[in-house]
C-alpha cells in the first residue's frame, strides 16, 4: 500500500512534539541453574582401574597467572576391595575460559612396603610452601602422603614428589597450614598411631629436604584447618584430645605468649564441649566467630550458630535426618561455602554433599528449620535407569569463571562403591544461576521427626520392616558383564556368565522397635552362618530376600539372600538410640542398616524376565532370627512394570 506524502507529513509533525520512542528491547533471560555443566572432563578409559575424579584442588601451579586444576584419580574398587592401581595426577591448565580438556597426568608410585600399597583414598590440596610463583600440590591416600613444587614445565613437576613423609603401613588424612605464621605451608601428616607436625625449611638441606619434623604426637588421628583463632598471624588447628575430645591448638610463632611444645601450643587453647563437631563455616552471626556442622549421637546432621564467646550453642539452628536413598549425608567432607551461585546478593550459600547427591543451599534469610535446598546434583528424587554407581564428592570454589555475575562450582565425582564395568569419575563446571521455578518442589532431604519410640533396651523389642520409599526410589535397570569366574557367578548372584540384565536397588531395613536387634554371634549359631570365600569373612544366610511375583503370587525370580554384617548406617528417628556398635552385629532403635544399590549380588537377574507387570518383594527376618515386635511388616511389595531397560514403580 502506498503511503501519502501528506500522511508523512502528519507522522513526523506528531512524532516532534510527542518524541519518537523505539520499543525496549526485551530482557536478556538470567541464567538457571541446571544439570548441564559449562565444560567437563571424564575417565580415560586407557587407564584400567583408574577412578578419576576422586579429589580436584584449583591453584596456578605453572606461574602464567591462570589458576590451573588438579584432580586425583584414585584405585577402582570391585567386590568392596580395591585394585592395587598406584593412582594418577592430572593437572588441567588453565585458560582464558576454564581450563584445557587434556590434561599433563602421571601415574603415581609410593615407597610403603605394605603388601596393599595403592592409590586408594586420594585426595590433593593446594597451597604454598617455598615461597616461589608457584603453588605447590600435597597428594595423600591411605598409604602416603607427598608434596610436589609448582614450575613452568608441568610434565617435570608430576614426574616425582619432592618430599614423601616416610614410613610404611596405613596413613590418615593430611593438610597444609602455616602454623609458625611465616607465609609458608607447614605439613600435618597422620601415620599410623602417630600425628606428625612437619614445618616449611626451603633450602635447608639436610634429610628433611623441604620440611623438618617439629613434633610428633602418638595416639591421636583426627587433624583440621580452624583458621586464626587469636589473630596472631599463625593459623591453628583441632586435633584429637584425651578421652576423645577435640582441641584447638594454636600455631607458634617466634616469641609467642603461650607455651608451645614444637609448632604448636603445649595445651589446648580450648576443648570442643559440641559432641560430633564437623566443618566449620564462615562466620554468618557477626560475631566473628566460624559457625559448625555436626553429626548429633541419635543421628541427625545438625547446623550451630557460634556464642560470643567463640564456643558453639548447644542448640542446633537447622537440622536434617538426611535421604536414606542417598545416605551418608556430608559425611565425607564434601561441605563448602561457595559464596553466591543463585544470584541473590547474599554471598552465604553453600553445598553439603551425600553419597549420589550434592545439595546446595542458599539461606538468604538466614539458617533456621525451616531452610532446604534450593537445587541438587542430580535434581531428580530418584535414581534413573542405567545408574552406575553412587558418586562421593569434592569441590573446588572458582568465583565467576564465565562472567555472567553467578558465581560458579567446579565438582569432582568418582565411584563411592563397585564399579560396573569400565572405570569411572568426572570433573565438572556447574554454573551459577538463578532457581529454576520448576520443579517448585526442593530436593528431597526430609527434617528430623519423632518416631515415639520410647527406648527400653531392658523391656523393649526390635521392630524390623523394610523402607518401601527408598526401594520405590532406587530400583532401577543396568546390564553388566560377568566372567565366568567371577564371584557373583560362583554365588549364583547371576544365572550364568555373560551379559545380565539386573534390576538393582537399595535395601534400608529399619529398627522402628524400641530395643537394639542384636544377632546372634556364630559361635552360638553356626547354622545362620556361611563362610563367603570370595568376601573373605562369614555372610548372616537367609535374612533378606528379593523377589519378583507375577499377578497369580508366584515368585517369578528371587534374588541371592542377603545380610552379612548389620550395623547403624542411617537414622530415621530423632528420638532414636544413640548409634552403638553391637556385638557381633546389629541394629540400634530407630537406625537402619542400608545395602546401598552398588554392593555386589544388590540386585534381581531379570535377564530372562519377560517385558509385564511384577510384584517386586522385599522381606527381612521372615525366620524371627531377632525376637521382634509386630507393628511393622517384615515384608513389603510394590508392583513395577518391566519395559525393555526401564522400571517403571506403579501406583
Amino acid at each position: 500500500m502506498r503511503v501519502s506524502s501528506r500522511s508523512l507529513v502528519v507522522v513526523c509533525l506528531l512524532s516532534s512534539l510527542v518524541g519518537c520512542k523505539d520499543e525496549e528491547p526485551p530482557p536478556v533471560p538470567k541464567p538457571t541453574l541446571s544439570e548441564t555443566p559449562l565444560w567437563q572432563v571424564k575417565a580415560d578409559l586407557s587407564f584400567p582401574d583408574e577412578c578419576f575424579g576422586s579429589s580436584v584442588a584449583l591453584a596456578d601451579f605453572d606461574g602464567d597467572g591462570r589458576k590451573d586444576l588438579a584432580v586425583s584419580s584414585q584405585a577402582c574398587q570391585e567386590l568392596l576391595v580395591s585394585s592395587r592401581n598406584p593412582g594418577r595426577l592430572s593437572i588441567f591448565v588453565g585458560q582464558e575460559k576454564f581450563f584445557s580438556t587434556q590434561a599433563v597426568s602421571a601415574a603415581l608410585s609410593w615407597q610403603n612396603t605394605h603388601p596393599n600399597a595403592s592409590g586408594q583414598q586420594l585426595r590433593v590440596e593446594s597451597g604454598e610452601v617455598n615461597g616461589d610463583a608457584y603453588a605447590d600440590l600435597l597428594v595423600y591416600g591411605r598409604y602416603g602422603v607427598s608434596v610436589f613444587l609448582g614450575q613452568a614445565d608441568l610434565a617435570a613437576m608430576l614426574s616425582a614428589p619432592s618430599f614423601r613423609v616416610p614410613g610404611n603401613g596405613t596413613f590418615q588424612n593430611s593438610l597444609f597450614v602455616d602454623l609458625n605464621g611465616d607465609g609458608l605451608d607447614d605439613l600435618v601428616a597422620n601415620h599410623s598411631a602417630s600425628q606428625r607436625f612437619y614445618l616449611s625449611t626451603p633450602g635447608a638441606g639436610g634429610e628433611g629436604g623441604l620440611f623438618t619434623l617439629a613434633r610428633t604426637r602418638t595416639g591421636y588421628l583426627r587433624a583440621s584447618f580452624v583458621g586464626d583463632l587469636n589473630k596472631d598471624g599463625a593459623e591453628d588447628v583441632s586435633l584429637g584430645f584425651g578421652g576423645g575430645n577435640l582441641g584447638y591448638f594454636l600455631g607458634c610463632k617466634p616469641g609467642s605468649a603461650f607455651a608451645c611444645d614444637g609448632p604448636i601450643s603445649a595445651e589446648p587453647w580450648r576443648i570442643e564441649t559440641l559432641v560430633g563437631r564437623g566443618n566449620l563455616h564462615p562466620d554468618l552471626n557477626g560475631d566473628g566467630h566460624p559457625e559448625t556442622f555436626a553429626f548429633s549421637e541419635s543421628g541427625p546432621f545438625q547446623f550451630h550458630f557460634s556464642q560470643p564467646d567463640g564456643t558453639f550453642s548447644p542448640t542446633p539452628a537447622w537440622s536434617t535426618q538426611g535421604d536414606p536413598a542417598f545416605p551418608y549425608v556430608s559425611s565425607f567432607a564434601g561441605l563448602a561455602s561457595v559464596g553466591d551461585m543463585d544470584g541473590d546478593g547474599v554471598r552465604n550459600d553453600f553445598v553439603l554433599h551425600s553419597s549420589g547427591r550434592l545439595y546446595l543451599f542458599s539461606p538468604k534469610d538466614g539458617i533456621s528449620q525451616s531452610m532446604h535446598p534450593v537445587w541438587a546434583w542430580p535434581r531428580a528424587d530418584a535414581v534413573p535407569s542405567g545408574y552406575g554407581t553412587y558418586r562421593r564428592y569434592s569441590i573446588a570454589v572458582p568465583g565467576d569463571l564465565n562472567g555472567d555475575g553467578f558465581d560458579d562450582l567446579v565438582v569432582a565425582t568418582t565411584e563411592f562403591g563397585d564399579i560396573l564395568d569400565v572405570p569411572m569419575g568426572e570433573v565438572s563446571i556447574h554454573a551459577g544461576g538463578q532457581v529454576p521455578a520448576t520443579p517448585a518442589t526442593p530436593p528431597h532431604l526430609p527434617s528430623p521427626q519423632a518416631c515415639g519410640l520410647q527406648v527400653d533396651e531392658v523391656n523393649g523389642k526390635p521392630d524390623l520392616t523394610v523402607d518401601q520409599d527408598v526401594l520405590e526410589r532406587t530400583v532401577h535397570v543396568v546390564w553388566r558383564n560377568f566372567e565366568e569366574e567371577d564371584c557373583e557367578v560362583k554365588e549364583q548372584c547371576v544365572l550364568a556368565p555373560g551379559r545380565r540384565k539386573l534390576l538393582r536397588f537399595s535395601t534400608s531395613i529399619q529398627n522402628l522397635g524400641n530395643k537394639a536387634a542384636v544377632l546372634p554371634p556364630i559361635e552360638e549359631n553356626p547354622d545362620l552362618y556361611v563362610f563367603d570365600e570370595c568376601h573373605g569373612h562369614d555372610h548372616l544366610t537367609n535374612f533378606a530376600a528379593y523377589e519378583l511375583r507375577d499377578s497369580a503370587g508366584n515368585a517369578v525370580m528371587t534374588g541371592r539372600k542377603q545380610g552379612y554384617y548389620l550395623v547403624d548406617v542411617q537414622s530415621y528417628c530423632s528420638d532414636a538410640a544413640a548409634s552403638t556398635f553391637h556385638e557381633p552385629m546389629g541394629i540400634s532403635a530407630g537406625w537402619s542398616d542400608i545395602y546401598t544399590l552398588d554392593t555386589p549380588c544388590q540386585w534381581v537377574d531379570i535377564t530372562d524376565v519377560a517385558d509385564g507387570t511384577y510384584s517386586f518383594q522385599v522381606s527381612v527376618d521372615t525366620r524371627d532370627i531377632v525376637e521382634e515386635g509386630t507393628v511393622h511388616p517384615n515384608t513389603v511389595a510394590f508392583p513395577v512394570r518391566l519395559e525393555g531397560d526401564t522400571v517403571t514403580v506403579l501406583p
